[in-house]
């Protein structure tokens, strides 16, 4: 499996996250599958969240689906971050996650460090030990 993910989407998700450090962010990844096993993600929307916290954020599911549902493209899976942790999935992340929908979860480890963050990115799937390999790319590129 492969992920190609919009450069702007990405980084507009990586700000908003390190603005809401240290409390979780969540958001769904839209776009396209294509031949060989290779996901498009277009963009990335952050729906309303029900509750969030520095250990888990419960985003409203029913506003996901409406936000799916009018895009017209696919939902590939989902991304949020992880306030001072390690970009791998959770017993948390786990235990929730979509068996039927989610192709891939990201996970944005956010550090803070003196000064500044760190951030670091992966991308799962059930059941592999492996991360996705992802590259990112500027929308004219796509």
């Amino acid at each position: 499996m492969r992920l190609v993910i919009n450069e702007s989407g990405l980084s507009t998700f990586k700000r908003r996250a390190s603005r809401v450090y240290p409390r979780e962010i969540y958001g769904i990844l839209l776009g396209k599958k294509l031949k060989n096993s290779t996901y498009k993600v277009l963009k990335i929307v952050i729906p309303p969240i029900v509750e969030s916290t520095y250990d888990y954020v419960i985003p409203d599911y029913n506003e996901i689906e409406r936000i799916v549902f009018s895009s017209g493209l696919d939902y590939i899976g989902s991304i949020h971050s992880h306030p001072q942790a390690s970009p791998t999935v959770s017993a948390h992340d786990y235990l929730y996650w979509d068996k039927n929908k989610d192709e891939v979860v990201g996970i944005l480890s956010i550090r803070k460090r003196n000064s500044y963050k760190v951030t670091e990115l992966k991308f799962w799937r059930k059941n592999s030990s492996l991360p996705v390999k992802f590259k990112t790319v500027k929308p004219d590129e796509e």
